[in-house]
């Protein structure tokens, strides 16, 4: 039992990790500034529906895809989780640029749903990364812990989507800054280790 509830701590840690739900709650907040009380919670769910049915459906048949129609193993898919892990972390850590509003123009309610789902749940929420990091643990971890931990790692999201502009308020812009810096430190950790044991799974295939 104490395995398992590791398990599934580590899962959604793992998930909170790559997400890097610290460093976008603010930049979802100047996103959707502008829009009523109302309908920015709308499109918080709309953030958290999609990309919790993301991750879930990677983490189910994402290996159905990879193995059968791309033709590659879970060491491939570790290789290059991995590397997406280090080169985004990386860019975020010495290159990060704070997106223009100009870059996304929202009209009515409706555009506004689709903003929820693109570009803030996918990618900015659920990049490449996070969807190999989600059959990764399923192959790992198994179907229950990955469910368990997926679940867990949104309802955390959920709460601090809900509760962003108090955390704010609490912290300050400054420390909600620096623990997003610092999550990139444990995303590129994350990455070190899917491309190590990536790598090493196969050389012992080749061997």
């Amino acid at each position: 039992m104490e395995e398992f509830l590791y398990a599934v701590f580590n899962s959604a840690l793992t998930l909170i990790a790559v997400m890097n739900p610290f460093g976008n709650v603010p930049l979802f907040m100047g996103l959707t500034e502008e829009f009523s009380e109302g309908t920015r919670e709308k499109i918080y769910n709309t953030i958290v529906a999609a990309g919790f049915g993301i991750v879930l459906g990677f983490g189910l048949i994402g290996h159905v895809f990879m193995e059968y129609f791309f033709k590659v193993g879970m060491e491939e898919v570790r290789i290059a989780g991995g590397m997406i892990l280090i080169v985004v972390a990386f860019n975020n850590l010495l290159f990060s640029k704070k997106r223009s509003r100009a870059e996304i123009e929202t009209t009515t309610e409706e555009d506004a749903m689709k903003m929820g789902v693109t570009p803030l749940a996918f990618p900015m929420l659920v990049g490449p990364g996070t969807m190999a990091t989600a059959m990764i643990l399923k192959q790992q971890d198994g179907l229950v812990v990955t469910v368990l931990g997926t679940i867990i790692t949104f309802a955390i999201i959920k709460v601090l989507l809900m509760s962003g502009k108090y955390l704010e308020k609490i912290l300050g812009k400054l420390v909600l800054y620096l623990l997003s810096r610092i999550m990139q430190i444990f995303i590129m950790a994350v990455g070190v280790r899917l491309l190590v044991t990536g790598i090493s799974e196969v050389v012992k295939r080749v061997i």
